[in-house]
């Protein structure tokens, strides 16, 4: 099967003060481009909640060279780029008006008996109809066996509007604990050029959640932190992300 390709416009609601695309945002737009092609070969969330199947989010490496603005067209093109078992791996190129690429993203992804909430063999006819393309968008990813202390937590509520339709908090809400745990300086001053997200286990409604984060490279032009999110009562290892921040003054 050929490329998916679906086009936003950015809303003023998606945007900063800059008014340029928020990185939750463009996580959500790349989440709808992933749900529109698995409509468009037949195999949406309909389909599969009848058959008790579900892609369960494990894994985004996400690059940005430039955020869109308000009012401003963009294209998300994606792909299946492999099958391996219960895992999928899923692609994405981002383009702007003129067609120039603006940002990339890479997705792992695990297949569900919903009911059993096991990993499951993604069966042949998915595969086929899935037709998996073999181009990549990164070829390495961060290792998050490593071992980096967090000093500091600051702790969030999950409340009834971070569940989404799969009853789950949606993923984008995990960067969003994460980038608060970002000092002010960083946030006006840099950029978030590049993230990856590891998610672990699920939270759910009600949770209370800690997110911490440590400077782990620090320069005038980049800053890189590592981000960790637990579970308040039994410290429960709910995501661990990776932010670079790139300076815009220079």
């Amino acid at each position: 099967m050929s490329k998916y390709r679906k086009m936003f416009q950015i809303p003023y609601y998606d945007a900063d003060k800059y008014r340029r695309a928020t990185p939750i945002a463009i996580l959500t737009y790349l989440g709808e481009t992933s749900g529109a092609h698995t409509d468009h070969i037949g195999f949406g969330v309909d389909k599969l909640q009848a058959l008790n199947y579900g892609w369960m989010l494990n894994r985004w490496k996400v690059k940005i060279h430039r955020y869109p603005n308000v009012k401003e067209n963009i294209t998300i093109e994606t792909w299946t780029s492999g099958v391996d078992k219960f895992y999928a791996t899923r692609e994405f190129i981002i383009y702007d008006e003129k067609a120039i690429e603006i940002g990339r993203a890479s997705t792992v992804w695990i297949f569900l008996n919903m009911e059993k909430k096991r990993p499951i063999r993604v069966p042949v006819e998915f595969i086929e109809a899935i037709n998996p393309i073999e181009e990549k968008t990164f070829d390495d990813f961060y290792d998050f066996k490593k071992e980096i202390k967090i000093e500091e937590y600051i702790d969030f509520h999950v409340r009834r509007s971070d569940i989404d339709y799969n009853n789950h908090v949606n993923n984008t809400k995990y960067l969003s604990w994460m980038l608060e745990t970002i000092p002010e300086y960083i946030y006006e001053n840099y950029m978030l050029d590049e993230f990856e997200i590891l998610y672990k286990k699920e939270t759910t409604y009600g949770n209370t959640i800690l997110s911490g984060s440590n400077e782990i490279n620090k320069s005038d032009d980049l800053h890189k932190y590592f981000h960790n999110i637990l579970d308040k009562d039994n410290k429960d290892n709910h995501s661990m992300g990776v932010t670079k921040w790139k300076n815009i003054n220079k």
